[in-house]
């Protein structure tokens, strides 16, 4: 009787135990089920939630290089290009695997205003964009005796017309949410004339002081918006303006049968020196700066 009693009481041990095991399960897996499914959440999450950098003419040159750069730093980054296939776009070359999730690239003709608009729009929408970049340019060379009228409208659309657009909506966007930074690419030539380069950079001009103006009204809404020139800086642009595989003598010493100086740091500007100047802008260490230009030309214009 008493070895029934002792079986009985082992046997009531024996299955609280197993019960008590199995809740234990039920709670892990519980616990292991909301942990997926917080880290499934937040990789959708930190896709379209994580603060996002639109960058225009995005596939190469500085726009490519200042892609990169913010990529490395942790942004989502749309880029924006008329090139076709994405995949093919210098950037796309240099991106890390872990970096192909944060990137998406966008092949559009940002001439076509209403499309390009609708694209924005779409944008503004879906992601947290707390920042733009304007790297998308065009640069013809002509005597301004030569001047067509047919290059006037493709500068000025590309260069002036362009930025504008983009600027206007997503300054409204930034307004509204009182945050956000816009950096735009000008060039050093809208500083001074330039032999052959007249038509370029009057359109630069133009651009550079539309922002200024625009930087005006958006400051009280806590929106920044500076300018970054370049100067001489090696990418296929530049390139278009040699003869040969290397920079004309010209260019880092001077010509005076053309008005021009020479560049006093004795060297082109790399993509990623301008590169560098626009992510510190778009960043909080530039939280009270607005409104100014930083030219990145390594002394060509002497400082003014």
């Amino acid at each position: 009787m008493f070895y029934v009693v002792i079986l009985s009481c082992n046997s009531f041990v024996s299955d609280h135990n197993l019960n008590f095991y199995i809740h234990l399960l039920l709670i892990r897996m519980i616990i292991i089920c909301n942990y997926i499914y917080r880290f499934l959440y937040n990789i959708n999450w930190s896709i379209h939630m994580r603060s996002t950098i639109v960058v225009t003419g995005a596939a190469r040159g500085i726009g490519a290089a200042i892609a990169k750069q913010l990529l490395d730093q942790g942004y989502h980054v749309i880029g924006i290009d008329c090139q076709k296939n994405p995949k093919q776009w210098d950037i796309s070359k240099t991106m890390t695997s872990d970096q192909s999730s944060q990137w998406q690239g966008i092949s559009q003709d940002i001439t076509h205003q209403q499309e390009t608009q609708t694209l924005i729009s779409e944008l503004l929408e879906k992601y947290e964009i707390t920042g733009l970049v304007n790297a998308a340019g065009v640069l013809i060379m002509r005597s301004m005796l030569e001047a067509k009228t047919e290059d006037w409208e493709t500068l000025f659309a590309v260069n002036v017309m362009v930025p504008i657009a983009i600027s206007q909506q997503v300054a409204k966007h930034f307004c509204a949410k009182r945050r956000g930074s816009i950096v735009t690419i000008s060039s050093n030539s809208a500083r001074m004339p330039r032999m052959q380069l007249g038509m370029y950079a009057t359109t630069k001009a133009a651009l550079s002081h539309f922002c200024r103006n625009l930087a005006l009204e958006i400051a009280p809404y806590q929106v920044r918006l500076n300018i970054v020139s370049p100067g001489s800086t090696l990418t296929q642009m530049q390139q278009q303006l040699w003869t040969d595989n290397a920079p004309p003598p010209a260019v880092i010493d001077g010509d005076l049968s053309q008005y021009r100086t020479g560049i006093p740091l004795r060297k082109l500007a790399q993509p990623d020196d301008i590169a560098n100047t626009v992510s510190f802008l778009l960043s909080d260490r530039a939280a009270q700066i607005t409104m100014q230009e930083i030219v990145v030309d390594g002394g060509a214009t002497l400082g003014v």
